[in-house]
């Protein structure tokens, strides 16, 4: 479960170190159907994936997304990439960036967007803070 910490973002009541119990917190958020945290070069770190889903074809689509938004942020003068959604008919997906790899969220089509993004930020923040050299 993450806490509001009065900033505007999400304090994870896990550490950022934990990568299996902060994935577990945000699934937990309303309506998101299942996530995974990946390394950068796509090797899985956690998974909480309905039993239908292919872990590895999804940890690769994560982690080739994930390096294409890190390289084109800069160049597209964005800043360096933190987040990004997609979305279709029948559900979005969420892809954060942190020192580790990548965080991806599978979220049904009724989700709430923003608390979904609220409690992604609130997660990356938190492995930054614990991965911090």
């Amino acid at each position: 479960m993450t806490v509001a910490n009065g900033v505007g973002h999400s304090t994870p009541t896990t550490s950022g170190r934990d990568l299996r119990a902060l994935l577990r917190e945000l699934i937990a958020v309303e309506h998101v159907r299942g996530g995974l945290i990946v390394a950068p070069d796509g090797l899985v770190i956690a998974s909480e994936l309905p039993s239908h889903i292919p872990v590895e074809a999804l940890s690769a689509l994560a982690a080739t997304l994930g390096r294409e938004l890190e390289v084109r942020g800069p160049r597209l003068r964005r800043g360096s990439f933190l987040m990004a959604n997609f979305a279709a008919g029948d559900g979005t997906v969420f892809l954060g960036g942190t020192p580790v790899g990548f965080i991806l969220l599978l979220a049904d089509s009724e989700a709430n967007r923003e608390r979904i993004r609220h409690a992604m930020r609130g997660a990356i923040d938190a492995v930054r803070q614990a991965w911090k050299r």
